[in-house]
């Protein structure tokens, strides 16, 4: 059933709603979408794309020395690289395989890694939240018409029985922690000195070197966001000269429909959303499909082979790490 829901059922959605938004369009529009592209563009968001991993490299490489881990900038931005390629098959999993990376690349505890990224997350949940704040006070009135199509309620009862289960989940957990022979089992001690190892990574925040470059990072991160997308808006003619503000509608639609409904590499909710987005400055529904289509397809081709190639100089990296490791023979 995990299994399921982790694998099967994110694939499922994404499939449908690719299905639901390509219906009226045909493969030989898409070719010519991209005959027609002003390759200037492209190459500019290249290079854009290469810039924004190495400082989300950074930032992550600041938020491991906080902890008293050392990693070269280009060891944790390829192995955040690396972990691209595993969210485009399992949603989420790319943390994880990132900072199981930085462990075999560099011995960064898997614990110490998770909680960086769940800092970085945190605040990049703030920076989401900015982005939202910002689109509608600048188009207020075309956000008002995305959303009033769009449904994000939950029925009360399901919430009020998730909430339940999760006070109940706690007040089992510390009832059952009470008793020695639970509390002194190996497995409960492993999950202890993760949870504690995690919740280290995550106050790390408060011991970083350099908070303010950490900030400056995460905005400059956002900005590269925002420029790759207004690249791949001018590379196309028939969006050549949208107003900026619909780079950052696109981005957030983009950013918050990632959050709401995680699929493979975005496939599906990326292209449901940013083309409903489109439509509302001028394109029609097909032209917004065939438009978002194009757009997920340069920044998930480059992705892919970013991630790749990562993932050909990790083993690199991992035989270094032993190299460097193994003890000199004595003389």
């Amino acid at each position: 059933m995990s299994q399921f829901f982790g694998r099967v059922l994110p694939f499922l959605v994404a499939v449908l709603l690719l299905i639901y938004v390509s219906k009226d369009i045909q493969f030989y529009a898409i070719q010519q979408q991209f005959r027609q592209a002003d390759y200037r563009w492209i190459c500019l968001v290249f290079l854009v794309s290469i810039g924004s991993f190495f400082c989300r490299g950074i930032r992550w490489q600041q938020a491991l020395l906080a902890l008293g881990h050392h990693p070269s900038i280009f060891r944790a931005t390829v192995a955040l690289t690396a972990g691209t390629i595993a969210s485009m098959i399992i949603p989420g999993s790319g943390e994880v395989t990132r900072c199981a990376t930085l462990q075999r690349t560099d011995h960064v505890p898997f614990s110490h890694g998770v909680g960086s990224v769940v800092a970085e997350r945190v605040l990049d949940l703030f920076m989401l939240v900015l982005v939202l704040l910002l689109s509608f006070a600048l188009e207020l009135s075309r956000m008002q018409t995305y959303l009033a199509g769009l449904s994000f309620t939950a029925p009360n009862k399901l919430l009020g029985l998730i909430t339940g289960l999760v006070v109940l989940s706690i007040v089992l957990l510390y009832w059952l922690y009470q008793f020695p022979v639970i509390r002194e089992h190996p497995f409960t001690i492993r999950i202890i000195g993760f949870s504690r190892g995690l919740w280290e990574g995550i106050i790390a925040i408060r011991r970083l070197p350099n908070p303010g470059f950490f900030v400056f990072l995460t905005l400059l991160n956002q900005l590269l966001s925002l420029s790759t997308i207004y690249f791949l808006l001018l590379s196309v003619s028939s969006t050549h000269s949208l107003p900026p503000t619909a780079t950052l509608t696109v981005l957030a639609v983009a950013s918050l429909g990632g959050l709401a409904v995680p699929t493979q590499g975005g496939i599906g909710t990326y292209h449901f959303l940013v083309s409903r987005a489109l439509v509302l400055y001028g394109l029609s529904t097909t032209e917004g499909a065939l438009l978002a289509t194009f757009m997920h397809a340069v920044g998930f081709g480059f992705n892919l082979l970013f991630s790749s190639l990562s993932f050909l100089i990790v083993p690199v990296l991992v035989q270094q790490r032993k190299q460097f490791d193994r003890p000199e023979p004595d003389a």
